[in-house]
C-alpha cells in the first residue's frame, strides 16, 4: 500500500455498493443513497413550484390551525409559552438563517436550555449565548417575589429586559420600521415622507415597539385588520402587511411579559447558578441537489433543467395517472409552472438551493444523540417533550416528527414547504443510516401526495406571513380614523407625517382597560410555530393576555 494513503472506506464502499461522485461532494456517495436523494429533492421541487403557481392560481389565504386556551396555572403551558419567545428573541435576523429551536433538559446536578439554529455561524453562536445568559443573570439576580409589579410593561425591570432584547434583535426591528413606513405611505394617500427612517438608533426601538403597541389596542386596529383581509383577495396587500408588521414589534412586548409571568410561576427556570446555555452547531448546506444527484444516471439522461412533465413520472408508475396529471401541469403553465421548476433547479438561482436540516429536527437529533442511547430516553425538563421554536413548524418538519419514534411534540405547522431542508446525517450510510433512510422515505410518501393533490386541485396550502394575522372580529372605522391613529404612531417613528386633508380629524376612542389583539399569539396559544425568506411569526404563546379568537 502506498504511504500516506488512508485505509479508511465508507461503509457503502465496504459493503460493496456501488459508488458515485456527486457535484460538490467531497467524497462519494453510494448509488443507491444518490438515487434515493435525487427521488426525494424532485418531489419537493415539483411540490414548491406547485405552491408558489397554485397562489398565483387564485390560492385562497390558510390559517393555520392553533392550540388556543385560557393561561390559568398550566405548568405545560407556561413552560411552552416561554420556550417558544426565548426562541423568538434569539431569531434576531430575518431570511430563516436564524430560525431557532430550543429544549430544557433536567440533569442531576443542573438544568440545560439547548438551542438550534439553521444557519448561525461559530461566532454568532457565542453571541447569542451571550445574550442569554444576560438575560438570564439579571432575572435570577431581581426579586421573583417583585413580578407581579415587573409584568407591567412600564416597569424599570421590564424596560431593562425590552431594551436588551431590542438591542439583540436591531437588524430585526429596523426592517419591521422600514417596512412599516413603507406600507403607511401605501396605505394613506397623501402621506409626506421627510427624512430617512434608516439610520435609526436601537434607542428608538423601544418607543417604536410600545406605539405599535398602543396601536394594537385601539378600536381603530379592527379596521386595519379588515382591510388587511380584503387586501389578500384584491392584491392590495399592504393593509395586511401594515398588521404585520405591528404585530411583529408588539410581540417583543409580549415577550419580555411572558418571561415575567414565568419567572414568577417557576423561578426554577431562571436560577443562573443552576442553569446552562449550549447552543448546537449549525448543519453544513449541501450542494444544489437537482445538480448533485443526477450523478447516479447515465450522463445522456442528466438533465440540466427539468419540466413537470419530467417530474410526473417519478411520483407514480402508474402510466394512466402519468397521463392525467401531466394534462393538470399543462393546465398550469398559464402559470408558469416549469419556469418555475427550471429556476429552482439552477444553479445560478440568486436565492440558492442548499438544502440544510432546520433547527427543531436538527436539535432533536442532537438530543437523541446525546442521550436517548444511553438513557434510553431524553430527560426533558418535568418529562415534557416538547421542543419550542421562533416559528411554526413546517410542512416537511411537522412530517419529521409524525414519522419520528420520539414522540416529541412541536409547534402547529403553517403548512409551508421550504426546498432547503435535508434530514440530519443526509450523507451517512452504513448500518446506522436505516433509521436516516425511513424517515427520507415517510416524508417522501407525504410530499408526494402533496404534489399530486395540488396538480389535481390547483390549490396549495399555505401561508404568506408565517404568522397568525386573523381577526374575527369586523368593525367599520373609517380611513379617517386610521389616518389619525396611523399619524401618532409615525410621529414617534420620526421623519414621517401623515394627515388627511380629504376628511376632518375624527379622533377614536381607545380602549385602554383590555387588550385587544387579532392574533392568535395574544392568546395562549402554545404550540403555534416560521419564515419563508423574509416573513415572520407572531405566535408561540403569551401567558397573560387573551385574544378574541376563542374556541366555544
Amino acid at each position: 500500500m502506498a504511504k500516506g494513503k488512508s485505509t479508511m472506506r465508507s461503509p457503502a464502499r465496504r459493503s460493496g455498493q456501488k459508488m458515485v461522485t456527486a457535484d460538490g461532494l467531497d467524497q462519494p456517495i453510494s448509488l443507491e443513497l444518490c438515487k434515493r436523494l435525487n427521488r426525494f429533492y424532485e418531489a419537493l421541487i415539483l411540490l414548491s413550484s406547485l405552491m408558489q403557481a397554485c397562489s398565483r392560481n387564485g390560492q385562497q389565504p390558510n390559517k393555520a390551525p392553533s392550540d388556543v386556551s385560557e393561561s390559568g396555572d398550566n405548568y405545560r403551558m407556561t413552560q411552552e409559552c416561554l420556550m417558544n419567545k426565548l426562541a423568538q428573541l434569539c431569531d434576531n435576523r430575518r431570511g430563516g438563517d436564524t430560525v431557532t429551536a430550543v429544549a430544557i433538559i433536567q440533569l442531576p446536578d443542573c438544568l440545560v436550555y439547548a438551542f438550534a439554529s439553521n444557519q448561525r455561524s461559530p461566532k454568532e453562536i457565542e453571541g447569542a449565548e451571550t445574550f442569554l445568559l444576560d438575560l438570564f443573570k439579571y432575572l435570577s439576580q431581581t426579586s421573583a417575589s417583585s413580578s407581579d409589579f415587573m409584568e407591567d410593561a412600564t416597569s424599570k425591570p421590564a424596560s431593562y429586559i425590552l431594551k436588551k432584547i431590542l438591542a439583540f434583535n436591531h437588524e430585526r426591528v429596523q426592517c419591521y420600521r422600514i417596512g412599516l413606513v413603507q406600507r403607511l405611505t401605501q396605505c394613506i394617500e397623501d402621506c409626506d415622507r421627510r427624512g430617512s427612517v434608516h439610520e435609526k438608533s436601537s434607542q428608538d426601538d423601544e418607543a417604536l415597539v410600545r406605539a405599535a403597541a398602543d396601536l394594537r389596542q385601539s378600536l381603530i386596529y379592527h379596521s386595519i385588520v379588515d382591510r388587511g383581509k380584503l387586501g389578500r383577495f384584491d392584491e392590495s396587500p399592504h393593509w395586511a402587511e401594515l398588521q404585520h408588521f405591528i404585530g411583529r414589534l408588539v410581540s417583543y412586548l409580549r415577550a419580555t411579559q411572558t418571561i415575567f409571568v414565568a419567572r414568577r410561576r417557576h423561578p426554577e427556570l431562571f436560577d443562573i447558578d443552576s442553569i446552562k446555555i449550549k447552543f448546537i452547531a449549525s448543519s453544513r448546506p449541501l450542494p444544489n441537489p437537482m445538480n448533485a444527484f443526477q450523478a447516479g444516471l447515465d450522463p445522456l439522461q442528466r438533465q440540466t433543467v427539468r419540466s413537470a412533465n419530467d417530474l410526473i413520472p417519478r411520483m407514480t408508475g402508474d402510466a394512466g395517472m402519468i397521463e392525467t396529471y401531466r394534462q393538470y401541469a399543462d393546465e398550469l403553465q398559464v402559470c408558469k409552472l416549469d419556469e418555475l421548476i427550471a429556476t429552482q433547479c439552477c444553479k445560478s438561482n440568486p436565492r440558492g438551493f442548499r438544502p440544510i436540516v432546520h433547527s427543531e429536527v436538527l436539535l432533536l437529533d442532537w438530543l437523541r444523540k446525546q442521550f436517548a442511547e444511553d438513557m434510553h430516553s431524553i430527560p426533558f425538563y418535568e418529562g415534557n417533550k416538547y421542543i419550542g421554536c421562533s416559528k411554526p413548524t413546517c410542512r416537511l418538519c411537522e412530517y419529521y416528527f409524525a414519522a419520528h419514534s420520539s414522540g416529541v411534540r412541536v409547534r402547529s405547522p403553517h403548512r409551508n414547504v421550504y426546498r432547503n431542508w435535508a434530514v440530519p446525517d443526509v450523507l451517512v450510510e452504513g448500518e446506522s443510516s436505516r433509521d436516516k433512510n425511513k424517515m427520507i422515505d415517510a416524508v417522501l410518501v407525504k410530499v408526494r401526495e402533496d404534489a399530486l393533490t395540488a396538480l389535481r386541485e390547483k390549490v396549495c396550502v399555505r401561508k404568506r406571513f408565517d404568522s397568525n394575522t386573523y381577526s374575527s372580529m369586523p368593525t367599520c372605522q373609517s380611513l379617517t380614523g386610521i389616518s389619525v391613529t396611523l399619524d401618532d404612531l409615525s410621529s414617534r417613528i420620526g421623519g414621517l407625517s401623515i394627515s388627511s386633508h380629504a376628511h376632518p380629524r375624527v379622533y377614536p376612542s381607545v380602549v385602554k382597560s383590555i387588550q385587544v389583539s387579532s392574533n392568535v399569539e395574544d392568546t395562549c396559544s402554545v404550540a403555534d410555530h416560521g419564515e419563508d425568506g423574509g416573513s415572520d411569526d407572531e405566535s408561540g404563546g403569551v401567558l397573560v393576555f387573551s385574544g378574541r379568537n376563542r374556541r366555544p
